[in-house]
């Protein structure tokens, strides 16, 4: 189980009384659960740990996050505050603020299958022709900018993540999921209640399968290549799922948690971690 104590999370046993582990995040703490649950996996077989799996991060509501919105409207404050959080960033990453076209909110937070880890996705609308003079090496430039502000940064909206990205103008946005222009103050898609089955026992058996192989892979020491292969199978799984069925597609709803459990960055911190020991020199003894 999962407990928070002050502004730590722990994982603890099933009566309560045996401490884990303890971490910053429970997006960490969940990590490690899902870690331990893999290991009993192993030791009792698979059709056992299904049974006996934790349940799934997914979720689905019939009502928007009411931490932020209010009658189908952005809270004033809320509003507000992302404002200035883009106007913020947009000068970090120094796009002139006339190539700033609008601010859209989309993601879980913006639709009906928001979590606790979900981020508030917030999205600088651009017109990357109004910004620099060397097309071929911005869009890498714009994701370092993000990457880097990431790092240094822990904004928090009511307890959600605020994540940024630069997005140009001209790419479309799903008509299928929820954007919001707080510039507008209005819905460019509202999002709609569907029909979605998280109870899928493909989904579960899915993730299991995929955390044993990402807990397999890092246990021996496996190539950055692997890794590699793993995550292009990962994208290609849920565009095809996007593609197919859309947002609640079961290849998109087993990426989606995955991602909440924080394997894809366990990922990432593997392959780094790697390449900074390839790169170093440590002292002799």
């Amino acid at each position: 189980m999962i407990v928070k104590r002050g502004n730590k999370w722990e994982v603890r046993d099933s009566s309560g009384e045996k401490l884990l582990g303890t971490h910053s995040t429970k997006e960490k703490a969940a990590s490690q659960l899902a870690a331990i649950e893999i290991s009993k996996k192993e030791r009792k077989g698979f059709k056992d740990y299904v049974k006996e799996a934790t349940e799934l991060t997914l979720q689905y509501h019939n009502e928007l996050n009411p931490k932020l919105w209010e009658n189908g409207k952005l809270k004033e404050e809320v509003k507000d505050k992302l404002i200035q959080i883009a106007d913020v960033w947009a000068k970090f990453a120094k796009i002139p603020a006339e190539a700033v076209e609008d601010i859209i909110f989309v993601g879980g937070n913006a639709n009906y299958n928001y979590t606790d880890f979900s981020d508030i996705d917030l999205h600088i609308l651009v017109d990357k022709d109004k910004i620099a003079d060397c097309p071929e090496i911005l869009d890498e430039y714009l994701k370092d900018k993000k990457q880097i502000w990431s790092q240094s940064h822990d904004i928090k909206i009511y307890d959600h993540d605020v994540e940024l990205y630069a997005q140009d103008v001209l790419d479309p946005t799903p008509v299928n999921q929820g954007s919001y222009s707080i510039v507008h103050d209005d819905w460019i898609n509202e999002p709609k209640q569907e029909e979605v089955n998280l109870e899928d026992p493909e989904i579960r058996v899915k993730v299991s399968d995929f955390i044993h192989k990402i807990e397999n892979l890092i246990s021996t020491n496996a190539s950055d290549e692997s890794f590699e292969k793993m995550k292009k199978k990962f994208k290609n799984m849920r565009s095809a799922g996007l593609k197919k069925s859309g947002e609640f597609s079961i290849e998109n709803l087993i990426f989606k948690e995955l991602r909440n459990l924080g394997y894809f960055d366990k990922i990432n911190d593997y392959i780094k971690q790697k390449q900074d020991e390839r790169l170093s020199l440590k002292n002799s003894k």
